[in-house]
């Protein structure tokens, strides 16, 4: 498909509206890579300078999004997450009518550090269970979690875990626990080469780090987690009821 040269608007004006018609018609798909400048080019019969003058402006709008040395996106819409929320990844992912899976990248039995002392109000010489996982929404990489479990309330839940994507789902099930509270703490770090692997993205892209310490019925600590999203992929939402009284 050419475009028109003898058209009152401009070519790369022309470009980025034929790119957003192609967006919406599914035929650029959401995280897909937009063919290069080249093709752009022979395909539409404009020069580079209009096609990376249209790309450039679509990357400043929110449409697409460039990666150094891998070439240009598009954009994907971000999941919106409850901020304030007591459910668990598997539970909220699931009520959003998306498939939540994950991949337990280690499972260790540790002794706490004294943040975790602290917060899991643990003594020196109690077991804890590490468990790293990455968390996938529809296949695709979500979240990197680390968590702790105190195993004085959880025996035998390192033998368990890997059976379901779901970890509240095991607590309900095998312990009978339910978590009834959870305090939350935001921050913004950006990825190491670690994370930028396992996440697909560029070393030093923003995320949002999450620590969560869950509670159970009878107010006891009973897992505290570290979470790291994109921050493109999300957007943390807040709901705020008016007081009562």
């Amino acid at each position: 498909m050419k475009l028109n040269d003898s058209s009152h608007m401009p070519l790369y004006s022309q470009l980025k509206q034929v790119i957003k018609e192609e967006i919406n018609r599914g035929n650029y798909l959401p995280g897909e890579q937009l063919p290069s400048e080249s093709i752009l080019c022979e395909r539409y019969g404009v020069s580079r300078i209009t096609a990376r003058r249209a790309i450039t402006d679509l990357v400043k709008e929110g449409i697409l999004h460039s990666q150094q040395g891998k070439g240009t996106y598009v954009k994907e819409s971000k999941v919106k997450r409850e901020l304030i929320s007591v459910g668990g990844f598997s539970e909220t992912t699931t009520a959003s009518g998306k498939t939540p899976s994950s991949q337990i990248l280690s499972n260790l039995i540790i002794k706490p550090d004294d943040h975790l002392m602290s917060v899991l109000k643990l003594g020196p010489n109690d077991n804890l269970l590490k468990l790293h996982r990455l968390l996938l929404i529809d296949n695709d990489p979500f979240i990197i979690e680390t968590s702790y479990y105190p195993l004085r309330y959880l025996p035998g839940l390192e033998q368990l875990i890997g059976q379901t994507t779901s970890t509240y789902k095991i607590l309900k099930e095998h312990y009978k626990i339910e978590i009834s509270r959870s305090e939350k703490s935001l921050d913004v770090v950006t990825a190491t080469d670690y994370e930028a692997k396992l996440f697909g993205c560029d070393i030093s892209t923003p995320l949002y780090f999450i620590e969560k310490t869950a509670f159970d019925q009878q107010k006891r600590p009973i897992h505290l987690s570290q979470s790291l999203f994109v921050t493109t992929k999300v957007k943390f939402t807040f709901t705020v009821e008016a007081d009562a009284t």
